[in-house]
């Protein structure tokens, strides 16, 4: 009978698409039992048990010769089952610009390929289609005419509203070298299809990786396209603006995150040390703040040198990713330039005398290195051979500190010992009683003499010297006396000894004072006071004037010892910062003023522990909370370290065995116990591995944990095999299992993304999603905090991006995320492992049994390879299943052995050869369960929080009243500091979204912002908060607004590799230029304004396009930066001689012009170019060995110059306003010998565009 069905809830889909139609197994109950109904009449089926279209759509495609407008176009996402990807694909050929070049087409010519490829199982009508589009490529454009019907007009007349205000928006922007690079490294997950040109290989291998990183990203159904022309790899975004915008925010937020690049700052061999000793905790402290690695190198690390200096010379190396390295490197040169570096020298009667003296100041510099009381260092400079000749004996130091004060005093004490080395020259008498009584009679022994006064002197009977290197001129001269009683046989003998005073820091400055006046008073009576170091005093001269003295000096000390008391204060992070900055310098200035003493109590413990990890605290990096309080927090840390928590999530996989990543460290970190808690778990889940999207708890062994939660993750295969619900329902069901236990917070990780190879987008999308909707369907949770955190830069920064994102329409697009269904396991197996048997996880386990029962039909050889965890490493190795060749004979006569364990073949580990059996045993099937459908609620709406992580900080004094005037004193600096500054940036339009990613930086920087009217592209704001945290928003405000307008400014004539260069697209070419050509001539003129003999051999081109794409993206940067000096020149033509470095190393090296190779000059350490030929031409040419000689004339990118005398503690431009932090000049430019210079002190400005040989 031909009877109707109404589906009611049931898509038809699922009916036509089933494997058995009406499956019955889906009925429940009804007056006539369980059982599928139809019935005669249509009023009985479409009265209630009609399935209900929230819009009626149908389509009819048609081909015309028209244009379509951009409202036109309409897409729509989820239409019908297995037709919407075909009708994506032709919706977006249909918008294909018949005026593009040929380049573009080509290679759009390749995404229909490509599209047709995936498009396999779908009808034929739409296959044939779909086959027509390239014939009708470039003359005909397809239409398609929706048709809407629903019951409601209000309905309908809102569904045509927003239909006709659909309109394709297209972004496009170029990439980058190391965008490149980076992507072209990336795995490959689809193959091209019938592309031979590499270029099209790699535009299809960066547009398929573009494409998986946006598959996940809500609301981002776009079209990409890689288009390469002229050098330029460009991205073109395509589809509905608000898909488009989010698509090019998760590309661009993705490679700034991912994408390392590097920067050097040169500095001197002194800063490098003191970098080493002194800062080295700044130096962690920026590295931790900003998320990147800075790496000191020393000159020993590179063989050779270029540009037009000699010296070797240090460098600081800023590694990290795009978007971290630009703020964090204004930091570093910031903390550079607020260092005090000089350089003392101290003339010497001798270069003997010069070298014994630096022996004594080594000695000392050692000292003040090592002691953490000094914050400065002193480096001795060594002259060769070369320069003895040519230089007056001396002892030259170089000095670097935190402050000026420390600086001066470690010059004053290399003063005092050199004023202590003294030659002495006695009269004759007076040198013949000394020398007998030291030498011939040994009264006292010269080895005594010397142990008494801590003094090696030495006695020249040729010159009847005598050499004193006393550590100051005071002791030197107590020598001479005691020296000259020597021969005064009847004049009683001086004893003089050396006491230690040990003296807390806590008390350091109370005790100063108090003693200040007995000290001075000791020097009187000649005793020498060393108080440079940081446990005490050392005091040395006759022993009953340094008795007393101590005496004296204890007393003090323990009457202060008694009246001592102490004061904590709460500050903020923020406000801690301040007072930390330039070495405690304001801290330092309120103990003065105040007579008290201010201890930052969290860097008194890193220093008083000296095994102290830096990754023992973790940092937290972005805070999200909604309505009702709940709370998402990302750090950075090890997971087993989380402070202030209930419940970690471990990564586990289904058998429950930890081998590597953060399973392995969690589970050292809890013990033996365990393993065999898991174990128990396994056992009792019949000995079959759990599910993966599934959730087990254990004990936390070792840990300060209520317990562990084992979240088994997927592995990522294909993004076909459910991988992402699994993930979703794994990182829920965890929470689940805490919420059931009342814990109030859980820290997880990035589950899947490392070992199992989920990509660190989606698996980060899903996993704050699955939290957020925990939140959601718990409104009331105990959970109130959840944790993400990981070791990883990318991970944490990928989780701090995704937080802050409004997934409230997610499911729209997404709707499978929160279901999945997996069948039930039919079979277990195991491997052969030394220890025993070993199960293998569930996805597997289904791989295995799938390849079994093929085997058993077809006997076909398996060819199934699956990538496992190894248990050891924790690395996927891949594994090749092998079953015996008998096996389907064996089973054939004994089928019951299928009912027992059998040993069905082995897996042989792919890159070794080794081989294990491979062993099966049946299970009980059990019923199949009923599928309880998952509705989630919808979402919260997050806000980003303010972090204020709050910092101890003493007090400590003699009186409350000082230490009431301290806390009064650092109130009024904290209130000082905060300032309100009013800013602007340009920005063509679309404020509102703008003022959303300015709120979440100033929150981040823990300020205000108040917007004001805007005006003609102008988006004024004030900015409030303390001093240094509006200065680091004002760059990174400025930032956003550059990279903004990046995207908005097409500059093909400045990026695109230049036309002369023809085809080539990689590597590096000369090309010599012939005489007749006009750059010849120009450039041979260029040399004869100032050497007319010049006879030129040849000129070539310098074609490297690595290094010019380094380059022109550096000057379209320059350009946009000072795009308000519109008539500023920011390129010059400039001449460069490398010397004795070959010019192959400049233009084959990886920055050309490498600024780190430079060293001392007159403007300091920079690359050098110059205005006339002669400069570089006389003396600084590469001379070849057949008498000719070479120069480059070098593209230069001087930009906003400072023109000034010469400067040799120049390291970088100076700032343009001491007041506005960050801006500097773009170079330096000065006159010498009879030229103007050009001095830049960065890599990458400067391409060496000829190479000129020639000869005078």
């Amino acid at each position: 009978m031909e009877l109707f069905h109404g589906t009611r809830t049931t898509p038809p889909s699922e009916i036509y698409h089933g494997e058995y139609g009406f499956d019955m197994t889906y009925s429940t109950s009804g007056m006539w039992g369980i059982g599928t109904y139809f019935a005669k009449n249509a009023s009985y089926s479409c009265n209630g048990y009609d399935y209900k279209l929230p819009n009626g759509i149908s389509y009819l495609e048609m081909s015309t010769n028209a244009f379509l407008t951009a409202n036109d176009m309409i897409t729509i996402k989820n239409r019908v089952d297995g037709h919407d990807e075909d009708e994506r694909g032709q919706q977006c050929d249909s918008d294909r610009n018949v005026d593009q070049s040929e380049d573009e087409q080509e290679d759009e010519d390749d995404d229909e390929d490509d599209r047709k490829s995936d498009i396999s199982n779908v009808s034929s009508t739409v296959r044939d289609i779909s086959g027509n589009f390239k014939r009708h490529h470039n003359c005909t454009q397809k239409f398609m005419q929706v048709t809407l019907c629903n019951d409601s007009e209000d309905l309908l007349s809102k569904a045509i509203k927003e239909l006709q205000s659909y309109s394709l928006h297209t972004r496009s922007w170029a990439l980058t070298q190391d965008e490149i690079t980076y992507l072209l490294k990336q795995p490959q997950l689809n193959k091209p299809s019938k592309i031979k040109s590499k270029v099209r290989k790699q535009c299809f291998q960066i547009k398929d990786y573009l494409n998986g990183l946006v598959s996940s990203t809500p609301n981002s159904v776009v079209e990409i396209l890689i288009i390469y022309k002229n050098g330029i790899w460009r991205v073109k975004v395509r589809g509905f603006k608000d898909h488009v915008n989010n698509a090019v925010s998760k590309i661009q937020n993705w490679l700034n995150d991912n994408i390392e690049t590097e920067v050097q700052l040169s500095i001197s061999k002194v800063m490098a040390v003191f970098l080493r000793t002194k800062a080295s905790s700044d130096i962690k402290k920026m590295e931790k703040i900003d998320g990147i690695k800075i790496t000191i190198m020393s000159a020993a690390c590179r063989k050779h040198t270029n540009d037009e200096q000699t010296d070797n010379n240090d460098c600081l190396k800023l590694s990290g990713s795009y978007s971290r390295i630009s703020s964090a490197r204004k930091k570093v040169e910031d903390f550079l330039e607020g260092l005090f570096e000089q350089e003392k020298q101290f003339p010497c009667p001798s270069w003997d005398v010069s070298k014994n003296i630096s022996q004594s100041l080594r000695t000392c510099l050692k000292k003040l290195q090592d002691s953490d009381d000094c914050e400065a260092i002193g480096w001795l400079k060594t002259y060769t051979a070369t320069e003895r000749r040519d230089t007056t004996p001396r002892v030259t130091i170089s000095i670097v500190g935190l402050n000026e004060e420390a600086v001066e005093d470690v010059t004053e004490q290399c003063q005092v010992i050199v004023d202590g080395y003294v030659i002495w020259k006695p009269s004759t008498d007076e040198f013949r009683a000394i020398f007998n009584a030291l030498i011939v009679k040994k009264s006292p022994f010269i080895d005594e003499f010397r142990q008494q006064w801590e003094t090696d002197i030495q006695l020249d009977r040729v010159t009847n010297t005598i050499t004193i290197p006393a550590r100051s001129k005071m002791i030197a001269d107590d020598i001479k006396e005691a020296l000259l009683s020597l021969g005064e046989e009847k004049k009683p003998r001086v004893t003089r000894i050396s006491e230690f005073i040990p003296i807390q820091p806590n008390i350091r400055r109370f005790v100063n004072q108090a003693i200040s006046s007995l000290l001075d008073e000791a020097k009187t009576q000649k005793v020498f006071v060393e108080a440079k170091n940081s446990t005490g005093l050392k005091l040395h001269g006759l022993s009953d004037i340094v008795t007393e003295l101590k005496q004296k000096i204890n007393s003090i000390i323990n009457e202060i010892k008694q009246n001592i008391t102490t004061s904590r204060l709460q500050l903020s992070s923020t406000e801690s910062d301040l007072f930390r900055g330039d070495a405690y310098k304001l801290a330092k200035s309120i103990e003065r003023e105040t007579n008290t003493i201010i201890r930052d109590v969290a860097a008194d413990k890193t220093n008083s522990t000296s095994k102290t990890n830096e990754n023992d605290t973790n940092s937290v990096v972005t805070v999200v909370v909604n309505s009702r309080g709940q709370t998402i927090v990302v750090e950075k840390g090890d997971i087993t370290k989380v402070k202030n928590v209930d419940v970690i999530v471990n990564a586990a996989n289904g058998p429950l065995y930890h081998a590597g990543g953060v399973d392995k460290a969690i589970a050292d970190a809890a013990g033996p116990a365990l393993d065999q808690e898991c174990r128990q778990i396994i056992a009792k889940n019949g000995g079959l591995p759990i599910s993966a999207g599934k959730a087990v708890t254990t004990t936390a062994g070792n840990l300060p944990f209520k317990c562990i939660i084992h979240a088994i993750g997927p592995q990522y295969i294909d993004g076909d095999k459910q991988e992402r619900p699994l993930l979703f329902s794994s990182v829920l069901s965890s929470l689940r299992l805490a919420e059931g236990e009342s814990f109030t917070s859980v820290a997880l990780p990035a589950i899947s993304s490392k070992t199992y190879g989920f990509p660190l987008a989606d698996c980060t999308n899903i996993v704050v999603r699955a939290v957020k909707q925990f939140f959601a369907d718990y409104p009331q949770s105990h959970v109130q905090k959840v944790i993400l955190l990981d070791m990883d830069d990318a991970a944490c920064n990928s989780f701090a991006r995704e937080v802050v994102i409004d997934h409230r329409n997610a499911l729209i697009d997404d709707d499978d995320i929160s279901n999945y269904e997996l069948p039930p396991l039919t079979a277990k197996w195991c491997w052969q492992d030394g220890n025993g048997e070993k199960i293998y996880d569930e996805n597997h386990t289904r791989q295995i049994e799938t390849a079994f029962q093929d085997y058993l039909k077809t006997s076909a050889k398996s060819v199934l390879i699956i990538s496992a965890d190894n248990l050891k490493s924790g690395v996927i190795v891949n594994y090749s299943i092998h079953f015996l060749p008998n096996l389907k004979q064996m089973l054939t006569s004994n089928p019951s052995a299928l009912n027992s364990r059998i040993v069905c073949g082995h897996q042989m580990r792919e890159n070794t050869g080794y081989k294990r059996d491979i062993i099966r045993y049946p299970i009980t099937q059990q019923a199949k369960s009923i599928p309880v459908t998952y509705h989630p609620k919808p979402l919260d709406l997050y806000d980003l929080k303010l972090v204020t992580t709050k910092v101890y900080w003493d007090i400590i004094g003699i009186t409350n009243a000082a230490m009431q005037k301290a806390e009064a004193a650092i109130r009024k600096a904290i209130d000082s500091a905060t300032i309100a500054e009013p800013f602007s940036i340009t920005l063509n339009k679309h404020f509102d979204t703008h003022k959303k990613e300015l709120i979440k930086i100033a929150t981040q920087q823990q300020i205000k912002i108040d917007f004001q009217q805007e005006c003609s592209g102008q988006l004024s704001m004030v900015l409030k908060g303390l001093k240094p945290n509006v200065a680091e928003s004002k760059l990174k405000i400025t930032s956003y607004a550059l990279d903004t307008l990046k995207m908005q400014v097409d500059n093909d004539q400045i990026i695109c590799i230049p036309k002369k260069w023809g085809d080539q697209t990689e590597g590096c070419t000369l090309v010599e230029i012939p005489r007749n050509d006009s750059d010849f001539a120009r450039i041979e003129n260029r040399m004869k304004e100032t050497m007319t003999n010049v006879k030129i051999d040849k000129i070539e081109r310098v074609q490297n396009i690595r290094m010019w794409r380094h380059y022109a993206f550096r000057h379209l940067e320059l350009k946009k930066e000072l795009s308000h000096m519109p008539n500023l020149q920011i390129e010059m033509e400039l001449f460069h001689g490398t010397r004795t470095t070959l010019p192959s190393e400049i233009y084959h090296g990886e920055y050309g012009f490498d600024m780190t190779y430079s060293t001392s000059g007159k403007w300091g350490i920079g690359t050098y170019f110059a205005k006339n030929a002669s400069y570089s031409c006389n003396g600084y040419d590469y001379k070849l060995p057949n008498g000719k000689r070479q120069v480059f004339l070098a593209q230069v990118l001087t930009g906003d110059t400072y023109d000034c005398k010469s400067d040799s503690s120049l390291r970088r431009p100076p700032k343009k306003n001491e007041t506005k932090s960050g801006l500097r000049y773009n170079s330096v430019s000065g006159d010498t010998r009879g030229s103007k210079v050009y001095i830049v002190y960065e890599n990458r400005v400067a391409y060496p565009t000829y190479l000129i040989t020639f000869t005078v």
